[in-house]
């Protein structure tokens, strides 16, 4: 008599666990979504307010309009902590305020913020990782920003402008200016009265009205410069490692003096340049155009000087 075998039937998951199951492969299968939160928030102010801005990643763009009130709007990332908007109609905080710096890497604190401030405002930009962009503005602006660019336009009465990692382009009749990058380029248009551009590593454009007070330099890069100048006024221009182009009016009434260690220097207002010594390659110039109203000075290390006629 032979052995009854027993035949197991087929193992069949309770119909609870089977959907667990699948709800739990399919969420590990879905990438994680981190869902932005509109922000619409609108705010009394005066006219001529002083108004705070800071960001951590993102954006900034800000535009100024004739209506007496702050308005914000954009998104901020699911894991930002709080945009904090506080203050009266005279001073007014902006913040986008953010978990600790140490789980960046780990967090969605993108914010992306457009902002309409009174014309005439006193605004102050603060960055970390965020380009900022300015319109239509007509007040005082500083902005500064570690990684990101910075983009400004309108008849700014003031601009202090400085990135680390990022270039600067400014256009509009703007009576003092401030612009400084390491590790990008600096671009002005329209800028008069007292312009300071400078570059570690990148090159310098500017294109003025007439200056009082000038400082143009750049340690890596090329120096483009065209203005006039007002009786009285400085103007400094350099460039390590570039070459310098200047283009004043015909009519200047300047003295100059331009040098440069290992280059060539090209006058087109007539006199031309020396060499210093007989054993290095360096070359001088000192010249007047005019009653000699305004000062020029004209350096570079190895690179050539340009002086325009325009």
């Amino acid at each position: 008599m032979r052995p009854e075998t027993f035949v197991h039937p087929p193992l069949r998951p309770e119909p609870r666990l089977l959907a667990a199951l699948v709800a739990a492969l399919a969420l590990a299968s879905t990438p994680v979504l981190w869902a932005d939160t509109e922000v619409d928030r609108t705010v009394e102010a005066s006219a001529g307010a002083s108004i705070e801005i800071e960001n951590t990643a993102g954006s900034i763009r800000v535009r100024g309009w004739d209506s007496q009130q702050v308005q914000i709007t954009g998104t901020i990332g699911d894991d930002v902590s709080e945009l904090v908007v506080e203050g009266g109609r005279d001073r007014i905080l902006i913040k986008v305020d953010t978990p600790d710096r140490r789980s960046w890497s780990r967090r969605d604190i993108d914010a992306r913020l457009d902002i309409k401030v009174p014309r005439g405002s006193r605004l102050e930009i603060e960055t970390v990782s965020a380009s900022i962009d300015v319109e239509a503005f007509d007040g005082r602006l500083k902005a500064e920003t570690v990684s990101g660019s910075i983009e400004v336009s309108g008849s700014l009465s003031e601009a202090d402008l400085e990135t680390v990692s990022g270039s600067i382009r400014v256009d509009g009749a703007n009576t003092r200016v401030s612009a400084e990058s390491v590790s990008g380029s600096v671009r002005l248009r329209g800028v008069s009265g007292r312009v300071e551009a400078s570059t570690v590593s990148g090159s310098v454009d500017v294109q003025a009205g007439t200056i009082e007070r000038g400082e143009i330099e750049s340690v890596s890069g090329s120096v483009g410069l065209a203005c006039g100048l007002a009786r009285g006024a400085r103007l400094d221009v350099g460039s390590h490692s570039g070459n310098v182009t200047v283009q004043l009016p015909a009519d200047v009434s300047a003295s100059f003096e331009a040098s440069t260690f290992s280059g060539r220097i090209e006058n087109d207002f007539g006199p031309q340049a020396e060499r210093t010594s007989k054993w290095v390659p360096s070359r001088s110039l000192e010249f007047t155009t005019g009653g000699g109203d305004a000062e020029v000075s004209l350096e570079t290390f190895s690179g050539s000087l340009r002086i325009v006629r325009r």
